[in-house]
């Protein structure tokens, strides 16, 4: 069995290669620049040649905020990209893992969003994020979406390594927004959720396709998320701060948790202890910590 993996070079990517490596299954690695998946007849090319197992596109256009200024780029690779890769796997019938993002709702409802709540994206990433989870569905049934939120891992950039190189460059104050909730994600969980997945597609009979949801546990503001990635570092004072004086470009969900019962049901997959795995990434980069 081969798994070809799209936006390979990226946080999920890489933790897919890694954590298929470790489970000793083959893998075939596509970064942005080997494949834009924009380039719809490229991505037919590619996927007819390889016939994988299946293909998990971990390819995206993430700079949220720059999103809001490249509107154009952002929709062909979030929303027309996800649907060349669903339309190039529905040619070959290969089974296609998705993957998408808590910013698909708009951050209203009180509780954990389940995956039948109505969309409501805001800002242009989550509206791309969204219309590509359509194309994905309109293009090919053999699909599996997985939704997840503020992903971190060793490898690219992401809040906890941008909290540490801010630390280690000895600011001695900083603000984090309070009024933002959801749960972070470890991309080596990630990793681990959607080979699992892969492993269940692989010769089965009959497989739940469909939208899910993962994402790490337990929920925090981003406030107290910084709390925790921060802690044991002395004379740096953090302060909480609200969205509106951050005032970041790009619109946020207020909440973000996701409710991951649908997966757990259909695959077995449990929430990660997202503290865990942030101590074993604490313990591996060591001092070389920063992006």
């Amino acid at each position: 069995m081969s798994v070809l993996v799209l936006g390979a070079g990226g946080q999920v990517g890489s933790a897919l290669r890694w954590t298929a490596l470790a489970r000793g299954i083959s893998t075939v690695g596509l970064r942005h620049d080997e494949l834009d998946i924009a380039d719809g007849s490229a991505v037919r090319r590619i996927i007819a040649d390889l016939r994988p197992a299946a293909v998990v596109n971990c390819a995206a256009y993430t700079a949220v905020d720059r999103a809001e200024d490249e509107p154009e780029r952002a929709h062909a690779i979030n929303a027309d990209g996800a649907g060349n890769v669903a339309v190039a796997c529905a040619l070959e019938a290969v089974p296609l893992i998705h993957l998408s993002t808590d910013y698909v709702f708009d951050g209203e409802k009180p509780g954990a969003w389940v995956e039948d709540d109505p969309v409501g994206p805001v800002g242009v990433y989550a509206r791309t994020k969204e219309e590509g989870e359509r194309q994905v569905r309109d293009a090919w049934g053999k699909h599996l979406i997985l939704r997840t939120s503020w992903v971190f891992g060793a490898i690219g950039t992401n809040f906890v390594k941008t909290m540490w190189r801010l630390a280690d460059e000895g600011r001695t104050q900083l603000s984090v927004v309070v009024d933002q909730r959801g749960g972070p994600t470890p991309a080596d969980a990630i990793a681990g959720a959607c080979l699992d997945m892969v492993a269940r597609i692989d010769g089965a009979d009959i497989v739940p396709w469909g939208t899910y949801h993962f994402a790490g546990s337990p929920a925090v503001t981003w406030y107290d998320f910084a709390r925790v990635v921060l802690s044991g570092r002395r004379g740096l004072d953090l302060q909480p701060t609200t969205t509106a004086a951050y005032g970041a470009r790009a619109p946020r969900p207020a909440n973000s948790v996701l409710d991951c019962s649908r997966i757990r049901a259909a695959f077995g997959i449990e929430q990660p202890d997202w503290r865990v795995y942030l101590e074993r990434m604490r313990q591996d980069l060591g001092p070389a910590r920063g992006d």
